[in-house]
């Protein structure tokens, strides 16, 4: 790749939408299904916010990487996977397909059957995306990237703290 604008546009959408899911897992975190509308709505709208900058990094990446080419993209995978795990396995690109058709799917029925989306399905949802997410930003990146997605789950481990602990009865006092 030598397009300097291909590259950074990769990089900032999924920097962006990166930042996004993180803010919305935040926010999951915090609420545990409640909140004000207008927090729901906020929340909704930074998620969708989020899937659409996903979305462009995949055709950023598709395009300006890969040529609109799966094989290349599948090639490509296969080849990081070999320089960081020590085996190739292109099929980890299945995965983030599987992260877009989820992250996609999801903002669908946020908007159009609310309530009708059953809150059981956040935990899975979030554990698979986390996970690809994870991997995508520390695993497989360096540099800003990876500090960046460090810092992100350092702060999600500090909600996920902060929330269990306001939820611990109080030391009694001795």
């Amino acid at each position: 790749m030598t397009d300097p604008f291909g590259e950074l546009l990769t990089r900032w959408t999924i920097r962006l939408a990166l930042s996004c899911y993180v803010f919305c897992l935040a926010a999951a975190i915090l609420r545990r299904g409640a909140g004000s509308s207008r927090m729901n709505d906020a929340v909704r709208l930074v998620w969708t916010l989020g899937c659409g900058l996903f979305i462009a990094h995949v055709v950023a990446a598709f395009g300006y990487y890969h040529h609109f080419s799966h094989q290349a993209a599948y090639d490509d995978t296969a080849q990081q996977t070999l320089e960081q795990l020590g085996f190739a396995f292109g099929g980890g690109i299945y995965f983030s397909y599987l992260f877009l058709a989820l992250w996609v799917a999801d903002v669908g029925w946020r908007w159009i059957g609310p309530a009708s989306r059953p809150a059981w399905l956040d935990w899975p949802l979030h554990a698979y995306m986390f996970f690809i997410a994870f991997n995508g930003a520390i695993v497989f990146e360096g540099g800003v990237s990876r500090w960046a997605g460090i810092v992100a789950c350092i702060v999600l481990a500090g909600v996920v703290v902060w929330r269990t602990w306001g939820r611990l009865p109080a030391c009694p006092k001795a």
